[in-house]
């Protein structure tokens, strides 16, 4: 009797012991970061109802600034989680709204979270995320729905190679992706069973962590497709190598040659050779520009310091400038004497060369940092040694004033 009684209670608990295996899949896309990882998993019970949570894991490198992973075939309509250092050992998360060529936009419509296990370990951030409402679009669910069973399940990802933010705000503003690309995703290979124990109730609980399961089965797919881009990339770098090579000659050479003779108090023709060069430097500046422009919007980072102060300095270079030059030397036509024009369109100007000069450190930081795959060491220490000099002459070069017979177009400072 005690031996029935005995092996009732053994297959009584072989038949509510807990299941310790999940599968996973998991894709790394990048050639060149291979420990780039992202991995996803599904609850059954999640499938059999269409609802409930499912979970992913997003392992990289801590020398990535920012990592992310996002549901769709493009920014545009994306559920994106973005994840970077918070300090030393913790990370954010911050889920993220694809707007299309804008950056994306933090949401309070996601209900995703950071499971305990999260952390940076030997160089390593590891994310491992839970999302009670990821079946769906967040900003248009009755339109928009990703089946937690689907055979081509389509996924983004992204990241920037650079130093750690080491923040908790989930607002964040992040720089230009490094490397991108796409990829799809058999889901039914990513199914797993909870143990019998764990209810519904319990795999929506932050605590349940499938990833940290003693004998999870790990299996990498080979079905994925993944398309990094690399044309895409190339020509990103080359127009953002053309917009700094135009934009740093503008600011650092060309004004400043136009400019300085006054201050220096050199013998200068202001219709002869201030106006047409600075006329040139005008529209080397606006191709400057519209490269500029053309880099946020496909890069969706319209929203940082740089672009904002690029856009509103060449609007006054090209706007104001030229009418306040053109007023100043018809009243020097008339009078032989400075206007009010005269002042400001000395004063705006340097001010100008300044603050592109700035801006342009700025963009330093915006692609990637010193020391980054797109900025080299040596072309910011020649970039500061110059924008030294040229501030020296600005504003230490004393000021002349040159006078000349009323009409001559002689005009100085």
């Amino acid at each position: 009797m005690r031996t029935i009684r005995l092996l009732q209670t053994l297959l009584g608990l072989a038949t509510t012991a807990p299941l310790t295996t999940a599968n996973i899949v998991s894709f790394s896309p990048s050639s060149s970061h291979p420990d780039l990882t992202y991995s996803i998993t599904v609850p059954e019970t999640t499938t059999q109802e269409n609802a409930g949570p499912i979970y992913l894991q997003i392992r990289a490198p801590a020398t990535m600034q920012w990592v992310a992973l996002g549901q769709g075939t493009r920014m545009a309509g994306s559920n994106i989680f973005v994840v970077y250092a918070a300090s030393s050992t913790e990370l954010t998360l911050s889920p993220r709204l694809g707007l299309g060529h804008i950056e994306p936009e933090y949401t309070q419509l996601a209900h995703a979270s950071l499971l305990p296990s999260s952390n940076i370990t030997d160089g390593i951030m590891t994310a491992n995320i839970a999302c009670t409402n990821c079946l769906s679009s967040w900003s248009s669910p009755s339109e928009t729905t990703y089946a937690p069973d689907s055979s081509s399940a389509p996924f983004i990802w992204a990241y920037h190679s650079g130093d750690s933010l080491n923040t908790t705000s989930v607002t964040s503003p992040i720089v230009i992706h490094t490397e991108m690309g796409s990829t799809t995703v058999d889901l039914r290979a990513a199914q797993f069973s909870a143990p019998s124990t764990t209810t519904t109730t319990t795999t929506n609980n932050t605590d349940f962590n499938p990833f940290a399961l003693p004998s999870t089965n790990s299996t990498t797919t080979t079905t994925t497709t993944t398309t990094p881009q690399p044309s895409s990339a190339s020509k990103t770098h080359s127009l953002l190598i053309t917009h700094a090579v135009m934009m740093s000659l503008a600011f650092t050479l060309l004004y400043p040659l136009a400019a300085l003779p006054i201050p220096l108090g050199l013998t200068y023709n202001i219709p002869k050779t201030h106006a047409p060069l600075q006329l040139f430097t005008t529209i080397l500046t606006l191709v400057g520009l519209g490269t500029g422009v053309y880099l946020a919007d496909e890069t969706a980072t319209f929203k940082h310091a740089h672009p904002i102060i690029g856009i509103i300095l060449v609007g006054v270079l090209v706007l104001f400038q030229p009418l306040a030059g053109y007023l100043q030397h018809r009243h020097w036509k008339r009078e032989a004497a400075k206007s009010v024009f005269g002042y400001m369109h000395r004063w705006v100007g340097r001010g100008a060369i300044v603050l592109g000069m700035v801006n342009g450190g700025l963009g330093f930081w915006f692609a990637g940092g010193v020391g980054s795959p797109k900025v080299s060491v040596a072309g910011v220490v020649v970039y500061s040694v110059v924008a030294g000099v040229v501030f020296l002459g600005l504003f230490d070069g004393g000021v002349h004033v040159p006078r000349a017979g009323k009409g001559k177009g002689w005009e100085f400072d």
